[in-house]
């Protein structure tokens, strides 16, 4: 069971995100969502990759549009760190 996937049960990703972004190099389907929908399990379809830009300007790295930042970007965004935790566990 250590290798086992689960789908987000505690709801840790962005709201309406099914995974964390993946950065490809050419178009396709997005392995994660491909991977669950093979698998038969929740979030699973066959999602088109889509070109990233920036400000209007295309990177050249393919991404999902149902991937959103990891939990460790949610968690330290703006360098804020774990700022609540200091309280509870001081350093």
């Amino acid at each position: 069971m250590l290798g086992a996937i689960v789908h987000d049960p505690v709801g840790l990703n962005e709201f309406g995100k099914k995974h964390a972004q993946v950065y490809l190099d050419a178009p396709g389907l997005c392995p994660r969502c491909l991977e669950r929908y093979i698998d038969g399990r929740e979030g699973g379809a066959k999602t088109p990759l889509v070109e990233e830009a920036v400000d209007g300007v295309k990177t050249g790295k393919w991404i999902c549009p149902d991937g959103g930042r990891s939990y460790a970007q949610q968690v330290f965004e703006g360098g804020q760190g774990l700022r609540g935790w200091s309280t509870i566990f001081p350093p």
